[in-house]
């Protein structure tokens, strides 16, 4: 047996680490680079208005807060409103995590502090009014900072989307090599209330924008993927490194309008938003109105690379409706779906439903069609929660299914998959929707055809108004036929997951559009009689 004397400052490391630790050296020196090189940019950042002698950060904290060191799942990505009081030192600072922010701190959005209303209605950190040489831009330093802005690249055909700054010359999901460019995304440094003042209830006139479904825009690698025990359409994979893309694109999608210089802004694609509106903040040194003369219209968001767990399910187009728009079948299954993972996941670990974030996509390539829902811890510093569920992932879809069947509602609600964070998805909603894409991923089955009763039911919503339109339709006998003025069909109703059927002598609707899109399904019945 060998016998090493150790001394007080030797480091015990396991037999074979050495390529792990020259792979962390590299990685350590790149992130302290990078932190140099924002403290450099914006000094500002660094700056606290602490008891603190130097009027700075520690180092310690600076680590911390740049994800350098393990930070023990406190949030990394936080933003904080800043609320002045009348000779520009901040009086209030109400700090929350960029994914919340982006939306419920977003211009035009009200917040209450202290019994007191305030607009947002500015990007700002303090720091740069301070200097006479920044007082009158001190959003510019930001807006020309490549880590803050950032262009995306989109395409129109199925729906990806990148960074530019990944080079992406063809969509990596179906080969389309004319890519778009969506409005640019702009990290936002802080949050101000417009005017840097408070507004009176009465005046206010809030502006409602929010924060979207979490993009996720990596190519899964062909060899990461592992069948998932029993069933037949289920695919899993735990990926390292996957970028996360957060985003609000404003009001109507039009994005924000924000000054260059001062940073005041507002939801919308005119410049002409700011017309009214000052400076975000005070300054001593400068006390004339900003012109607002250079204004860019941007999506307020940002990205971050983290582990998630993805569950694969491989769809058949010519048994299912795979259109991806909103109101389809596949978008309310595949969102429905990832909410009920996410919901059946935080009862299984025994934890708070905002630890994990959850999201779908939809791929379609030469390979076929698919829908990923991914689940990924909320904090970027990550407390494993997502990737410890690979092991149980049997338990976690059966435990999804008796969440999803154990409610009697219709479609969605506050006892199955409904919450405040995922309010601005209630819409689109359906466990019944989940539990047929469910079904079809374990089982390869599909939902069964509608009953007779349940199509005369239906359909009987629309019987009055198809007579005013000159149609007749009897729902109380077997078949359902509809005569018009040239012509009489028989009206099937089928399920919204199928693929649509087809026949001269026969009207289909869906199920779904005579649930949630009367006018759409009274269309079909009219434009084919």
């Amino acid at each position: 047996m060998a016998i090493f004397e150790i001394s007080k400052d030797d480091i015990l490391v396991p037999v074979g680490s050495k390529g792990a630790l020259d792979s962390y050296k590299g990685e350590l020196e790149k992130s302290l680079s990078a932190l140099k090189q924002k403290r450099d940019d914006h000094p500002e950042l660094f700056e606290t208005d602490d008891s603190s002698d130097s009027g700075k950060k520690s180092l310690l904290d600076a680590l911390y807060e740049e994800g350098v060191i393990p930070t023990y799942s406190f949030p990394k990505n936080v933003v904080s409103t800043y609320i002045s009081d009348i000779s520009g030192r901040v009086k209030y600072q109400v700090e929350r995590g960029l994914d919340v922010a982006i939306g419920e701190y977003a211009p035009g959005r009200a917040i209450v502090v202290d019994k007191t209303t305030y607009q947002i209605g500015g990007l700002y950190y303090p720091g740069g009014e301070r200097s006479e040489k920044t007082a009158a831009s001190p959003a510019k330093a930001f807006i020309q900072d490549a880590s803050y802005w950032k262009s995306i690249r989109t395409c129109s055909q199925c729906g990806w989307f990148g960074l530019e700054e990944d080079n992406p010359d063809t969509c990596p999901f179906c080969g389309n090599s004319a890519l778009t460019n969506m409005l640019p995304m702009l990290r936002p440094w802080g949050f101000a209330p417009r005017n840097a003042t408070s507004i009176e209830t009465a005046q206010l006139n809030e502006e409602y924008s929010a924060t979207q479904q979490p993009l996720y825009s990596t190519l899964p690698d062909a060899d990461d993927v592992t069948a998932v025990n029993g069933c037949a359409n289920i695919r899993m994979a735990v990926r390292p490194n996957q970028r996360i893309i957060m985003l609000n694109n404003g009001v109507s999608g039009k994005g924000f309008t924000i000054c260059c210089d001062c940073g005041a802004a507002m939801p919308g694609d005119d410049p002409a938003v700011l017309k009214d509106v000052l400076r975000p903040y005070r300054s001593k040194f400068i006390k004339t109105r900003c012109k607002h003369s250079d204004t860019i219209n941007v999506n307020l968001g940002y990205d971050f690379v983290t582990d998630m767990l993805v569950l694969e399910f491989a769809l058949d187009r010519k048994q299912i409706d795979i259109n991806p728009t909103r109101n389809s079948w596949l978008n309310r299954a595949g969102q429905s779906l990832a909410e009920g993972l996410r919901l059946a996941a935080c009862q299984e670990l025994d934890i708070e439903f905002t630890e994990l974030v959850t999201g779908y996509r939809v791929r379609q390539n030469r390979k076929g069609d698919f829908v990923d829902i991914y689940l990924y811890d909320s904090l970027s510093s990550g407390a494993g929660y997502a990737v410890s569920i690979e092991s149980s992932i049997r338990q976690l879809l059966t435990k999804t299914q008796e969440l999803l069947e154990g409610c009697t509602c219709d479609s969605a609600c506050h006892r199955c998959l409904k919450h405040y964070r995922n309010q601005y998805i209630h819409s689109v909603l359906d466990r019944k929707a989940a539990l047929d894409l469910l079904n079809w991923g374990e089982t390869r089955a599909r939902v069964s055809a509608v009953p007779q009763g349940e199509q005369q039911h239906l359909l009987k919503s629309l019987e009055q108004i198809l007579q005013i339109s000159g149609v007749h339709i009897d729902v109380s006998h077997a078949p359902i036929f509809a005569e018009g003025k040239y012509s009489k069909k028989k009206i099937i109703v089928y399920p919204a997951m199928w693929s649509k059927p087809m026949s001269t002598d026969t009207i289909f609707v869906s199920d779904a559009n005579l649930k949630y899109a009367k006018p759409y399904a009274l269309k079909t019945i009219l434009d084919n009689l």
